[in-house]
């Protein structure tokens, strides 16, 4: 005898079956580390498991059948039931299965930032709605911090660059306006020399000259206070890990988005990695950023190379780090004058990043120099003296 269940014919759930299920359903929902809220159309909260608990600071049954509402802070939460009448009315989804980044808030009152990932309850009894929550404080105050700190980067940069202008001004202006002053002072003695001293020519080429002899001067002297208060700025150093200086470095470099479709590689041996180095972080950084800048804009054509950090030991005194680009590379002719102050071989440039990054690392007692690629591209590297923690001296 044999048993057989008609087509159309539904099994049903045992009690225990259905208890199981439950707990089943039950312990996966308290295991998921990710906040797991269920609301139903009209926003009312029906299931908050343990990690939105820890999250937001309420027991579950604090906020079982009140609106979802109650969690989020403003403009969110006015905005939030006209988005559940809109996508009634419409079934235009907003954010179902796209999510996106906003604010919650927590039971005292805290504001913090969440990934929120929503989706719609297929085959439900009613029409429900789960939401996927996780806290992203630390990477939100990561990306600020590199934000900030890259701001602070190119604050650095501006008054390096201005100091640096000040310097080649100097240069480039002292010698004529000495010239002036000089010929300004010989045409005096000229005129001095002459038996008319008593005429109103006399009188006034003397004094206008004077005068230009003066301002000369004066402008000799403004240019110099000038490159004289850049080049006072206080520069705080510390010790700190080589693989630290770089790290940071690379944070604040991914947020320009062609360092991220290129990618980079690191070499950086663990003996090297956690060698200190008595450094200002905000120079030293800036230098390393400056190249970084530079291989990319090299690479600009080639962008499926990715650009290689190397970080070793450049002798027993010092570390060298090297930034390793695919692009195009130097031309032969260019190579003398690629730290310069004012050279540049890019068309939007201000040829002031390689001359400011070489004063740096000369300040830190380093070098700083360029060698072509293996086969194509760049290699710029730098060295800083390697610091003994416990004789709070460099090597």
């Amino acid at each position: 005898m044999s048993l057989s269940v008609a087509p159309n014919q539904k099994s049903v759930m045992t009690p225990q079956a259905n208890q199981d299920a439950k707990a089943k359903l039950t312990a996966l929902l308290d295991a998921a580390v990710d906040g797991i809220i269920i609301i139903d159309h009209l926003g009312h909260i029906e299931l908050f498991n343990s990690a939105a608990e820890t999250l937001f600071g309420y027991a579950s049954d604090e906020v079982i059948g009140q609106n979802i509402n109650k969690l989020m802070p403003q403009p969110y939460r006015e905005q939030h039931d006209g988005y559940l009448r809109n996508y009634a009315s419409t079934l235009q989804a907003k954010i179902i299965g796209i999510g996106r980044e906003v604010k919650a808030r927590k039971k005292n009152g805290d504001i913090f930032p969440i990934d929120l990932s929503v989706g719609d309850v297929k085959n439900a009894s009613h029409k429900q709605f789960v939401g996927i929550i996780r806290d992203i404080t630390d990477k939100v105050q990561a990306r600020n911090d590199a934000i900030e700190q890259r701001e602070r980067l190119a604050h650095v940069t501006r008054l390096s660059t201005m100091g640096e202008m000040a310097a080649g001004i100097a240069h480039e202006v002292n010698q004529p306006l000495t010239a002036v002053s000089a010929y300004a002072q010989s045409c005096i003695n000229l005129l001095r020399q002459s038996n008319d001293q008593d005429s109103q020519l006399y009188q006034t080429l003397t004094i206008t000259l004077d005068k230009i002899n003066q301002q000369a001067i004066r402008a000799s002297d403004v240019i110099q206070r000038l490159r004289g208060f850049m080049q006072k700025g206080t520069s705080h150093r510390e010790a700190v890990t080589v693989s630290k200086l770089i790290y940071d470095t690379l944070s604040m470099a991914q947020i320009d988005t062609r360092l991220l479709e290129h990618g980079v590689t690191l070499d950086i041996p663990p003996d090297v990695g956690e060698q200190l180095v008595h450094v200002d972080a905000v120079q030293v950084q800036q230098v390393l950023l400056n190249l970084l800048r530079n291989g990319v804009d090299a690479m600009e054509q080639h962008t499926e190379s990715p650009l290689q950090v190397k970080a070793c030991w450049h002798d027993s005194q010092y570390i060298e780090v090297s930034v390793i680009d695919s692009g195009t590379g130097i031309k032969p002719q260019d190579v003398a004058q690629l730290f310069t102050p004012f050279f540049t071989t890019k068309s939007s440039g201000m040829g002031m990043g390689l001359s400011i990054s070489q004063s740096i690392v000369l300040s830190h007692q380093g070098r700083l120099w360029y060698e072509p690629g293996l086969s194509t591209g760049s290699v710029f590297s730098f060295t800083l003296p390697a610091y003994i923690a416990e004789h709070g001296n460099p090597l």
